[in-house]
């Protein structure tokens, strides 16, 4: 049977110990499906031919990372996987810390340059925000306004993802197809 693309992750690490978050590593498992059920049946019943369930939407399972092109391709190709898996965002960029656009799929008439800009600022007010208020590490910025969020994850150490999503979007399903991308664009930064 061939591999259906079906995957779940875990988190695991050497010890089992207390760990900090650096210390994670994340791995495909592939998990088959499960067989059918054999149901006993009278000998007079006759069955139809039943067609197999399809296979689950993949849309947020993680893809392999692409291996060819520049970073800036792959990079790239990250951003429009996560558009098309996530048909509430309307736009995204992957910001450096110094807020320096370093890939994007931004509408026409948007400019990259001051969606950086602002993406850095954001974070940094918030890292800030959250270091001095006693709650730790930032891990994600939520900005809700009257047509729709601004919604920004760190990716990787370098990086921070910032996506413009639709008003009436799925925030949970938004934020987990993000910090996918995120991780995934984390691993081509290095």
């Amino acid at each position: 049977m061939a591999d259906s693309g079906i995957g779940d992750y875990f988190i695991s690490d050497v010890e089992d110990d207390v760990f900090e978050d650096d210390d994670l590593i994340i791995a495909p498992v592939v998990v088959a499906p499960a067989p059918a059920p054999v149901i006993p049946m009278a000998p007079d019943v006759q069955v139809a031919e039943v067609a197999p369930y399809p296979a689950p939407a993949t849309a947020t399972a993680r893809a392999p990372l692409p291996v060819e092109g520049s970073r800036e391709e792959r990079l790239v190709g990250c951003l429009n996987g996560l558009i098309a898996r996530s048909v509430e965002i309307q736009a995204a960029a992957l910001v450096s810390l110094d807020g320096f656009t370093m890939a994007s799929a931004l509408p026409p008439g948007m400019q990259e340059d001051r969606v950086g800009a602002m993406s850095a600022a954001i974070l940094g007010l918030g890292e800030r925000a959250a270091v001095e208020l006693g709650k730790g590490r930032l891990t994600q910025v939520f900005i809700e306004g009257d047509d729709g969020y601004v919604l920004l994850v760190n990716a990787g150490v370098r990086a921070v993802l910032t996506v413009l999503a639709a008003q009436d979007a799925k925030l949970g399903l938004v934020l987990y197809d993000m910090k996918s991308a995120a991780a995934e664009m984390g691993e081509i930064l290095g």
